[in-house]
């Protein structure tokens, strides 16, 4: 593995409430800031030393570095969401189980050494 930290990107959706608070028809869609943040938490925690890159997908993506959850956007929409990748690769969408999200990074870090 290189001397730099593993990069896992997640990609959400600053939660809004499209019908609006409260309405019976729908609830909210995305992620609260506390979801982005207990992910973060639980990544660090379970991982060590990884840095976490979150992207809010209702800005600019990168063709180059974004394609794999652009296609998952494009497909699914915002039930995709959040997107999990490392190096470009999807590893999950959707809300994840962090203990099963934790092992496949694992996995991954240690096929790459």
């Amino acid at each position: 593995m290189s001397d730099s930290l593993p990069t896992i990107r997640l990609y959400y959706l600053p939660q809004t409430f499209p019908c609006g608070v409260g309405s019976s028809c729908c609830g909210p869609v995305g992620q609260t800031t506390q979801d982005i943040e207990q992910y973060i938490t639980a990544l660090r925690k379970e991982l060590g030393q990884v840095e976490v890159q979150t992207i809010n997908v209702t800005g600019s993506l990168d063709p180059g570095r974004d394609a794999a959850a652009m296609r998952l956007l494009d497909s699914f929409g915002a039930l995709a969401l959040p997107i999990f990748a490392l190096n470009g690769e999807v590893i999950s969408m959707g809300p994840p189980n962090i203990d099963e999200l934790v092992e496949i990074l694992k996995g991954k870090f240690s096929a790459a050494t």
